[in-house]
């Protein structure tokens, strides 16, 4: 059977942590391991990962936070160079898993070309509760990408098993011979459209990547409507939109998004 390591990391996610480490706990698929990379946690995160968990996963306790893109590399680049998985999954700590996700996300794998899948994804306790979070990532090209069917109520129009851009950095299952390859989250980026930059990077050397709704991961993204905290996201991803378009556009793309950023 493949191996996988599970990479999760966490910030400060003492309410949120238990609940995902023992959803994955339920997997029906068994060969999988986890490693915790906590970002310095002010709470008491990496206590409870360390005391009730030491049995189940990896604990990495970060001097500093070097956020989502940083966390996940740090958490990827240990477990492959520990447990040589054929598989890396990333998942936010803010989860809840079903016991046949990772046996799911890996069906498409048999698809040597396929490099990366992930599951539909739908809102849990917040306001959204059952909405669609994301069936897939769409992407036009330039300054847009777009979370398939976001909140949208769920009557099975997106079941189908399908090729996308991308799919949602929430639970994303990649093929480590694949980031053999392109390399892993650009730190430049440190959270927000990461996983759209490397999954440009993806598409450039030819790797498919699945959205496979057969199974659904439970998402807390959105309990928070602080408008201060929704402006410095917006200014983040208006951010790594420029380095994006900086590394990978043409010469004219890049100046229009230069234009956009510095809202000529």
């Amino acid at each position: 059977m493949p191996k996988v390591s599970v990479v999760i990391v966490t910030w400060n996610n003492e309410k949120d942590i238990e609940e995902c480490l023992d959803s994955l706990k339920t997997q029906s698929f068994k060969d999988f391991n986890v490693v915790v990379v906590d970002n310095h946690s002010k709470d008491s995160t990496a206590k409870i990962v360390r005391e009730k968990y030491s049995d189940f996963s990896h604990l990495i306790e970060l001097p500093d936070n070097i956020y989502l893109t940083g966390g996940n590399n740090v958490g990827m680049e240990f477990s492959i160079k520990n447990y040589s998985p054929e598989f890396v999954m990333v998942l936010n700590p803010d989860t809840k898993c079903e016991p046949n996700l990772i046996e799911e996300l890996l069906k498409p794998m048999s698809d040597r070309n396929v490099g990366a899948t992930g599951p539909k994804v739908k809102f849990y306790k917040n306001k959204n509760e059952g909405l669609i979070n994301s069936a897939g990532i769409l992407y036009d090209g330039f300054r847009q990408a777009y979370d398939i069917a976001f909140l949208e109520k769920d009557d099975g129009q997106f079941n189908e098993q399908k090729e996308v851009f991308g799919v949602t950095g929430a639970c994303i299952l990649y093929r480590v011979a694949m980031l053999e390859q392109i390399g892993l989250y650009w730190t430049r980026i440190k959270l927000y459209l990461d996983e759209v930059e490397l999954f440009i990077r993806a598409k450039e050397k030819g790797w498919k990547v699945i959205y496979q709704p057969t199974t659904t991961l439970l998402h807390k993204y959105m309990q928070s409507t602080d408008q201060i905290k929704n402006k410095a996201i917006e200014k983040t991803k208006r951010d790594a939109w420029l380095w994006i378009a900086l590394r990978h556009y043409s010469f004219k793309a890049k100046l229009a998004m230069l234009k956009w950023w510095m809202g000529i």
